[in-house]
């Protein structure tokens, strides 16, 4: 994929048309005092398991409502979601984060003292690998659920001055929210959401020694997926099927691809309509500046991505679990008949040689060209393009027929064994991933290059537990992973 770090007003100018700039939308719903407040913007994370996990979580879903900021004195903040009907997988939060809203200069000086998520559902699928082997155990991809719960934070405490720009970090602890059966190894017996700990808040002030954000930056938004709905010269808003829209605006340090993922080797600009990737850093005054734009397929379409979960015994079929969805602007095939965290059943048909998204990592794998199931391998994460899709019926799973198979990232936490220059060494993985072993990491140090969180890079990881978020090839390739984010947990 060739891809040049230029500016991408460059690009756009003779790509886009001019549109009216879009993006997260801010209303004053209490003590609107106008000029002096303070402009905060809320990002959402996961804190995962404590390497090696007891179990492999494949999903956990979460559809969220609301979400206010209480004072030590006064009323409440609503905060505005940056869509009505919020959902994300916590999965890929392990190393990366969401936008979850803003209050643009209208946060009362004050200190507050709690925050409280309103959650209408949260879904845990996991599975049991109880042979050493790589992939689930048949039959044993299972859901624990919660309804209607309003989580808060168990200790948060922060206080913001007129006209201070900031950003809290809200997290979810999995193994907080997450029990596992004493009786039966590897399996989920419960989640709730209003267990001690589960939340956590943190102002967020990264600095050059435990990031790789630049000045004024303050927390990372990557892979943000789905439609191009508006762009000028100098920014675009990539529009969301699950989490609202982002708009971000280029710099002179902006990356473009100049070809779609699914048209290799032919010119594709990028447009209105497209199918895109985005990573992107959340400014202190609320903005977002654009990293990276990597478009997936010219023309809006259906995609499901998830984490494969058995080894494929067929030529034509496998398994996922959903982990994101990106749906046709109008006449989806899968409409709202799919939630994040539920299987599907993949047939190939008529399919394209595979591809991968490869951002400009190292590749080192057979995946793209290959047309045969075969070659997949559980734990890796594939965007597929659907052509026919069927929703579940009782304990009949989703089926979905597609022509198109992406290579794209999996998310995983695990500890880091060495590290030697742009390679180290991770072990402890969740056990569907198979045996106890070693797995290399190529890292990047040119452009684009691995982001970092919670450490400014690689060099003082060994002995550490860390997120990544990273293409992976399978357990007998070399390196095993080509990550994009490393975050330090």
């Amino acid at each position: 994929m060739n891809r040049n770090k230029v500016l991408l007003l460059v690009l756009l100018l003779a790509s886009f048309s001019l549109a009216a700039c879009s993006g997260p939308k801010t209303t004053c719903t209490v003590n609107c005092g106008g000029g002096g407040d303070a402009t905060v913007s809320f990002t959402l994370a996961a804190v995962p398991f404590t390497p090696p996990p007891g179990t492999s979580i494949l999903s956990f879903a979460l559809t969220i409502n609301g979400i206010k900021l209480t004072p030590a004195s006064g009323s409440d903040v609503n905060i505005p979601l940056n869509t009505a009907t919020y959902v994300v997988d916590l999965t890929r939060l392990q190393s990366d984060s969401a936008f979850l809203g803003q209050v643009l200069a209208n946060i009362p000086a004050g200190t507050y003292n709690k925050i409280t998520v309103g959650v209408t559902s949260a879904v845990v699928t996991y599975c049991t690998d109880l042979g050493g082997t790589s992939g689930c155990d048949t039959g044993s991809v299972a859901q624990v659920s919660q309804t209607l719960t309003t989580p808060a934070t168990s200790s948060f405490s922060a206080t913001f001055i007129a006209n201070q720009q900031t950003a809290i970090q809200v997290q979810f602890n999995f193994a907080k929210a997450i029990t596992i059966s004493g009786t039966q190894p590897q399996v989920v017996s419960a989640v709730d959401l209003t267990a001690t700990n589960v939340l956590t808040a943190s102002t967020l002030a990264p600095t050059s020694s435990n990031s790789s954000l630049a000045s004024g930056q303050l927390d990372f938004v990557e892979d943000v997926t789905g439609v191009v709905t508006a762009a000028s010269a100098t920014s675009v808003t990539v529009q969301t099927s699950t989490h609202g829209s982002i708009t971000a605006a280029a710099n002179s340090s902006s990356l473009v691809v100049t070809n779609c993922v699914t048209t290799p080797g032919t010119a594709c600009p990028p447009a209105v309509g497209q199918v895109a990737s985005i990573d992107t850093a959340l400014n202190s005054d609320g903005t977002f500046t654009l990293l990276e734009f990597d478009p997936i397929a010219p023309t809006s379409s259906d995609w499901i991505e998830g984490i494969v979960t058995l080894t494929p015994s067929s030529p034509t079929q496998f398994q996922i679990v959903t982990n994101d969805i990106f749906l046709k602007s109008a006449s989806s095939l899968i409409g709202a008949n799919l939630s994040l965290g539920a299987p599907v059943q993949i047939t190939l048909n008529n399919v394209a040689p595979f591809l991968v998204d490869t951002k400009g990592l190292t590749v080192p794998t057979s995946f793209a060209g290959g047309q045969d199931a075969t070659v997949i391998v559980p734990g890796q994460t594939v965007a597929l393009h659907v052509t026919n899709f069927t929703a579940a019926a009782g304990a009949v799973p989703a089926a979905a027929t597609v022509d198109t198979v992406v290579l794209r990232f999996t998310r995983l936490a695990s500890s880091v064994s060495t590290v030697a220059g742009t390679i180290f060494n991770i072990q402890s993985l969740p056990p569907f991933f198979g045996p106890a072993l070693t797995y290399e990491v190529q890292l990047s140090s040119g452009s684009p290059s691995t982001h970092y969180d919670g450490a400014p890079d690689a060099s003082g990881l060994a002995g550490q537990n860390v997120s990544i978020r990273a293409l992976y090839f399978g357990p007998t390739v070399v390196p095993a992973f080509s990550a994009a984010k490393v975050r330090k947990q």
